[in-house]
């Protein structure tokens, strides 16, 4: 990890005795030990991580809370405080990444009537320009004459989309699932503008599995990806009727918005630390 907060630790473990020089804001193999002599010496877990207790344990406070104005105002309680929470214990960049993400989803407890966000087999969420993938009349109409693509779209969801389309001046932005986490990566330059990469490459080419993840991580079940936007929820582009959506990570519900029904899906497999942040 890089980023101010790492800075900032670093600085107090030097202050403490624990680590000889806190030279550049990035966590690496000396910072990893440091913290793991401070957590032995203070009763805490020895595993090199810096969660809520070893961070009280350092500065006699608990991690100052994301603003709640960073989380977009459709996402509902509890999400809401608990991803705050989650931000607060992460890099920069990963913060970054997750309220880029939460801009394109609905939550579903909060009854949404529209997407922010469709399910574009092939689509990319930005642009090797890093331009957003926006669902304009021209582009819905070429998506749609693919043939290819017909059963990502049929039984309703062309209408469906087409109609929300139109009700948001088309604003809407598209992607698929793999083509979200791209598009998020390029858009926060933490790899080139023109990478690319299936759900599946994501998670076995450009991921450590974790058993405890946070927030920025990816979880992965063979063929479809998401981003953990806190340890316990998820934000995932579902598919053509069901767009981009925030659901629980254990308890995988997504809203139909053709029907309007809840519709309980298979859970995750794996959780993945990307390598590239």
């Amino acid at each position: 990890m890089t980023g101010d907060d790492v800075k900032y630790v670093k600085d107090r473990l030097v202050e403490l005795g624990y680590l000889y020089a806190s030279t550049k804001p990035r966590f690496g193999d000396d910072s990893f030990r440091a913290t793991k002599a401070f957590q032995s010496a203070n009763g805490l877990e020895s595993d090199g991580v810096v969660g809520v207790l070893t961070w009280s344990a350092l500065f006699g406070e608990q991690p100052k809370p994301t603003p709640a104005a960073d989380i977009p105002p459709w996402i509902g309680e509890p999400a809401r405080t608990e991803i705050a929470q989650a931000l607060a214990s992460v890099s920069t960049k990963r913060r970054e990444i997750v309220l880029d993400a939460l801009q394109f989803a609905v939550d579903r407890t909060t009854n949404p009537t529209i997407l922010r966000g469709f399910y574009i087999r092939g689509g990319n969420l930005y642009g090797k320009d890093l331009s957003l993938n926006v669902m304009t009349q021209s582009k819905l109409n070429s998506y749609f004459n693919k043939s290819q693509y017909a059963p990502y779209f049929d039984n309703g969801r062309e209408s469906m989309m087409r109609s929300m389309a139109k009700e948001s001046g088309y604003t809407i932005v598209g992607a698929d699932c793999s083509g979200m986490i791209v598009g998020l990566w390029r858009h926060a330059k933490v790899v080139k503008g023109d990478f690319d990469a299936s759900a599946d490459q994501l998670y076995n080419s450009y991921c450590v599995p974790t058993s405890t993840p946070k927030a920025g991580d990816l979880v992965w079940k063979s063929g479809h990806i998401g981003l953990c936007a806190s340890p316990n929820y998820v934000i995932e582009d579902g598919g053509g009727g069901y767009g981009i959506q925030l659901n629980k990570r254990k308890d995988r519900r997504l809203l139909d918005f053709r029907t309007r029904k809840v519709k309980k899906m298979s859970g995750w497999k794996h959780c993945g630390d990307p390598k590239v942040y």
